[in-house]
């Protein structure tokens, strides 16, 4: 008897698969000329919404301030070396390097400054992503951008809505 349940339960698991993915396939082929019909419509407001965005971004060059560059040196000396290397080459660790083409094929290709501070902030440090401050991550991006040549000036704000109006542009 106790065999008999065993194989009664293993059939049943067996065919609960089965059971989804026609479950699964019958709702989609059901619902299929509605998505069809709908999803270039959705794919084409997505990619104006895209295009607009990219039209809306600033057209002031990114520019940060010598003691912001200063300030991020240091705890870029004391957090991302190791990662990232002394001079941005990218580290033993596996951090990628953040200087050079490498830098502008990523950041520098007229995006905001706000895309480079959001991947920043909300990614580094690996271990402990967003521990610091927007102004620490402002400083540490400063420092970035010194040194990858870009021309000290205004502080690099740390308002989203100011670093969308900044590109990052060779």
């Amino acid at each position: 008897m106790k065999r008999q349940v065993q194989i009664g339960l293993l059939s049943a698991a067996s065919i609960l698969p089965v059971l989804i993915c026609a479950t699964t396939l019958f709702a989609a082929n059901s619902l299929g000329p509605q998505l069809k019909s709908d999803q270039p419509q959705a794919l084409s407001a997505a990619n104006e919404g895209r295009i607009q965005l990219a039209q809306a971004g600033g057209d002031k060059p990114v520019s940060y301030a010598d003691n912001q560059a200063t300030r991020g040196a240091k705890l870029y000396k004391e957090v991302c070396t190791d990662c990232h290397g002394d001079h941005l080459q990218g580290g033993l660790i596996g951090g990628p390097p953040l200087r050079g083409s490498a830098f502008d094929k990523k950041f520098a290709s007229g995006a905001p400054v706000s895309a480079l501070f959001g991947f920043v902030s909300g990614m580094m440090p690996p271990d402990a992503p967003g521990q610091f401050s927007p102004a620490e991550y402002a400083d540490v991006i400063a420092f970035i951008l010194r040194e990858n040549g870009f021309q000290s000036g205004a502080p690099l704000p740390v308002n989203s809505d100011a670093q969308d109006k900044l590109i990052v542009e060779r």
